[in-house]
C-alpha cells in the first residue's frame, strides 16, 4: 500500500527520524500530541486512463510550537523525497515530485504549521 510505504520511507530519513521519531500519522493528530509531528493525506488520486500508473498528491503537515522548528522539519520531509525513486517497501515508485509548501499559523491551538506537497508517481497497486 503506498501510505505505507511512503511513511516508511519518510521515517527512514535520519533527519526527519531524528526531528519527530515516530511521529508521522495519517490524516489526523492524536489527542494530546507529543509535538512536533507531522500528518499526511492523499489530496488527489489520479491514475493514468490505460496505464497501469498512479499519480496521487500527498500533502504532509508538519505541527510544531515553534515557526523554525516546522519549517526545518518540513525542509527534512523534502530533501527525504524529491526526485526519490525505486523500491519503497515492494512499492514500485518511479519518482516523487515536489510540488508546493507554504506555511500557517493556527491561532485556536498556538501551533505552527508547515505544508509540503508531493505527487508520487508510481505503478499499479
Amino acid at each position: 500500500m503506498i501510505e505505507e510505504a511512503l511513511k516508511t520511507k519518510v521515517l527512514s530519513d535520519s533527519d526527519v527520524g531524528g526531528a519527530i521519531g515516530q511521529r508521522l500519522y495519517i490524516k489526523k493528530l492524536p489527542q494530546n500530541p507529543t509535538l512536533p509531528a507531522v500528518t499526511y493525506s492523499k489530496v488527489s488520486g489520479p491514475r493514468h486512463h490505460d496505464l497501469d500508473v498512479a499519480y496521487p498528491r500527498y500533502q504532509f503537515d508538519v505541527w510544531a510550537q515553534s515557526y523554525i522548528t516546522a519549517r526545518n522539519i518540513a525542509g527534512y520531509i523534502r530533501k527525504a523525497l524529491q526526485r526519490e525513486k525505486g523500491n519503497w517497501s515492494g512499492v514500485k515508485v518511479l519518482q516523487a515530485v515536489f510540488l508546493n509548501e507554504f506555511d500557517d499559523y493556527e491561532p485556536d491551538t498556538e501551533l505552527y504549521h508547515y505544508i509540503v506537497e508531493f505527487k508520487i508517481i508510481y505503478r499499479g497497486e
